[in-house]
């Protein structure tokens, strides 16, 4: 769809920013992952109170991590890419503090042993919501470019 609507810049863009979030959202998997075996430990020992404080400090450290946006500068050379993809992180990048929430809550369904709610919450966000808005929103709005970018967002807000 971008380089159907925006050319070989936008799906410059679209390599950068998948770049970026992979680089801000490795360190979420490495704490989720970790945090698991603690909160299933101590939701199988009937240790309520610190399954809860083990979430809420997964929670906040994955939202703090979610928030961080990088400099495009690292991975542009090209002053055109560059000032397009700043542009368009912006977009993309917009709910990202969500996207720690809903991974924070899919590693915890996993660590309690509800793998199906986890399963779904990855679908619900990858599969059933994003890939339809890439196609839809642009139908929707002028700027086609915008759409496919803004369809990211979106998907994170409603998951």
């Amino acid at each position: 769809s971008l380089l159907r609507y925006g050319g070989d810049i936008a799906v410059g863009a679209m390599t950068i920013l998948a770049s970026v979030m992979q680089f801000c959202m490795l360190p979420l998997q490495g704490l989720t992952q970790g945090a698991q075996p603690i909160i299933g430990f101590n939701f199988g020992a009937n240790q309520r109170d610190r399954v809860k404080e083990a979430f809420r400090l997964l929670l906040a450290c994955c939202m703090v991590f979610a928030g961080l946006i990088l400099f495009i500068s690292i991975f542009a050379s090209d002053p055109q890419l560059a000032d397009f993809t700043r542009w368009a992180i912006r977009i993309y990048m917009a709910v990202s503090l969500l996207h720690g929430i809903q991974i924070s809550c899919q590693q915890t369904f996993i660590a309690l042993g509800n793998a199906k709610t986890s399963v779904f919450l990855a679908l619900l966000r990858k599969v059933i919501l994003l890939i339809p808005l890439i196609y839809i929103l642009p139908y929707f709005l002028a700027d086609k470019v915008f759409a496919v970018f803004l369809a990211e967002p979106v998907a994170d807000f409603i998951a």
